[in-house]
């Protein structure tokens, strides 16, 4: 191509556009994490557990029946509420899209009877460390049911971010209960 074709009024020099593809040049985009909910996967959906002990917090939960995110309780109010909080395992999860949530197990007893749909999601949550699988209820026989995925689907991709970090994203001030005196206790008592 001669300097003189640069110069023609609609030639376009489609060389400087050219992008190798196999080039480990180009820019690698994060997607910036701004909601976590917390739940458990919903039955259609495979998911994996972080492995790492350090993903998962145990935790007290209050859930309002009037609102869809649940409140994180602090160890000096359990006591306070204790018959309307729920003691759980949030395990860092991530589902085949890369969307990351808290999936919250119940513990095992430490007292008191088993519950079989508690015992089966924590096994369920057990075996998504190590592959993808969907939990599913099954109410015949009164228990959750895993399902692996018979594909191969590649190992997921964590966010970078520590444990506390993604806590502060999923709960954030506004969901945190560490007085006698937060609206959402009052709001629960009838004080409000």
């Amino acid at each position: 191509m001669s300097k003189d074709d640069d110069k023609i009024p609609g030639k376009i020099d489609f060389s400087k556009f050219r992008v190798s593809i196999s080039s480990t040049d180009l820019p690698i985009a994060e997607k910036v994490l701004l909601y976590v909910p917390t739940r458990k996967p919903s039955k259609q959906t495979f998911v994996r557990v972080h492995p790492d002990k350090q993903y998962h917090y145990d935790a007290a939960l209050l859930k309002l029946e009037s609102e869809e995110k649940p409140y994180l309780v602090s160890q000096s109010v359990v006591n306070a509420i204790a018959q309307d909080v729920k003691i759980v395992v949030l395990h860092l999860s991530i589902d085949r899209q890369g969307n990351i949530f808290l999936w919250p197990v119940p513990p095992i007893p430490i007292e008191g009877n088993e519950n079989t749909w508690n015992q089966s999601q924590r096994q369920i949550a057990e075996m998504a460390k190590k592959q993808w699988v969907r939990l599913t209820s099954n109410t015949s026989i009164g228990c959750y049911e895993g399902y692996p995925a018979k594909g191969e689907i590649p190992d997921p991709t964590w966010p970078s971010l520590s444990l506390d970090e993604i806590l502060n994203i999923a709960f954030g001030s506004s969901h945190i209960i560490d007085s006698l005196d937060h609206p959402a206790l009052l709001k629960l008592w009838g004080a409000d």
